[in-house]
């Protein structure tokens, strides 16, 4: 009898935390995103420039990733033992590469500015 009782109880706890289980988990995904910043405020550091939209900050972060991306490619050309002509083509495809970035960033900020409106 106590076997039962036992087997009963145990059976309603895993029903009672099956049930419970989605309710936490979608409480936690109403919380919001960790890290993601409001639309408004997105779209106001946008026109205004501030923030990650600082283009004087990116900039400067862009140009130290570069110089950094420029010396492990040239260690990597060493260490392929690249002829000048290789070398010549590896350049080429890193900067097809970069003009690629560099147009996926351009449709981002339009795509940004249609979102949020104009620029000031």
């Amino acid at each position: 009898m106590k076997v039962n009782k036992s087997i009963v109880t145990a059976g309603i706890l895993m029903a009672a935390l099956v049930a419970a289980s989605p309710m936490a988990l979608a409480q936690k995904s109403m919380e919001g995103h960790e890290g993601r910043q409001d639309k408004k405020e997105m779209c106001d550091d946008f026109r205004d420039g501030k923030g990650k939209f600082s283009k004087e900050e990116r900039q400067q972060k862009m140009q130290e990733r570069r110089a950094e991306m420029q010396k492990q490619r040239e260690e990597m050309a060493n260490r392929l033992k690249l002829t000048d002509e290789q070398r010549v083509i590896w350049s080429e495809i890193h900067d097809e590469r970069q003009k690629q970035h560099q147009e996926r960033m351009e449709k981002h900020r339009k795509d940004m500015e249609k979102r949020c409106g104009k620029a000031k």
